[in-house]
């Protein structure tokens, strides 16, 4: 009898551990991007802290996280503030599942184009010009549907759903026109990089040829426009006049409200933490 009982207590004392340590999904971008390597890792090791166990796992981008953390295959997510925007004018009984726990850092809307080529401004992204914007579930795709609902040129613009690398490369050869991409105005990236190699025969414009106040559900402007540095200089540095949002952490309403506190806790007390070095 006594042995029943001691099998019994350790039975329920496991059970007991194992509904206190709950368990996080934690979707989050590309493998070894910004999302993925630093954002999504800091904040599962905050969050251990506290007795959480988090998978941090890669997704295709904002869209594919939002549609993750709204089906509740992933309690937390990353995304950026005008893909939150577009996602949820889109799934609306969906997004009633999404609650924004916390802000990040911020990220710009980017467009290369050929230097000397069709394109000199913001103000030529019109009729008869072709743009890669990235594939359909990633940030920067989700960010041009927004832009194209604001600026009335833009919904005229032929819009390909390519990124990388090629892509771009394919602006200095002509294919296309413009190539956009989004990221933080305060960190290197593949993209930047390749636009600044010597005799890439490609450049930055501005896109700073509109003004927007959309706001998001919690109050704050979808956009800010800010200068970035595209490129150091000896005696000054390059830059260009950019829309920026910020990217949001969000979660699935039903993750439960201990977590969703300590999560928010984490995001408030701990930011430094999460974001990382630069």
């Amino acid at each position: 009898m006594k042995k029943s009982f001691t099998a019994i207590a350790a039975v329920l004392l496991f059970s007991s551990f194992g509904a206190t340590a709950a368990d996080i999904t934690i979707t989050t971008g590309q493998q070894g991007l910004t999302y993925n390597a630093v954002y999504g890792v800091n904040l599962a090791s905050a969050l251990s802290e506290y007795g959480y166990k988090s998978t941090v796992v890669p997704s295709k981008g904002s869209l594919d996280n939002l549609d993750k953390v709204a089906s509740g295959e992933a309690q937390i997510g990353f995304t950026q503030a005008d893909a939150f925007q577009f996602w949820r004018s889109r799934h609306g009984n969906e997004a009633q599942k999404v609650d924004i726990i916390g802000e990040l850092g911020d990220e710009c809307v980017f467009v290369a184009v050929k230097d000397g080529g069709k394109i000199g401004g913001e103000g030529d992204l019109k009729e008869g010009v072709k743009i890669a914007v990235g594939e359909p579930t990633s940030g920067s795709y989700a960010s041009w549907q927004y832009l194209q609902t604001l600026e009335k040129n833009y919904a005229k613009v032929e819009t390909y759903a390519k990124g990388g690398v090629r892509s771009l490369a394919k602006v200095a050869t002509g294919e296309y026109d413009a190539f956009l991409w989004v990221s933080a105005p305060d960190r290197t990236n593949k993209f930047l990089e390749s636009v600044n190699q010597k005799g890439s025969g490609l450049t930055m414009i501005s896109m700073n040829g509109w003004n927007v106040d959309d706001k998001l559900p919690n109050g704050k402007a979808v956009y800010e426009l800010k200068k970035a540095v595209t490129e150091s200089g000896w005696l000054s540095d390059s830059k260009v006049k950019v829309p920026c949002t910020k990217t949001l952490v969000v979660a699935n309403t039903d993750a439960g409200d201990d977590m969703l506190e300590t999560a928010s806790t984490v995001l408030l007390k701990n930011l430094s933490r999460v974001l990382g070095s630069k």
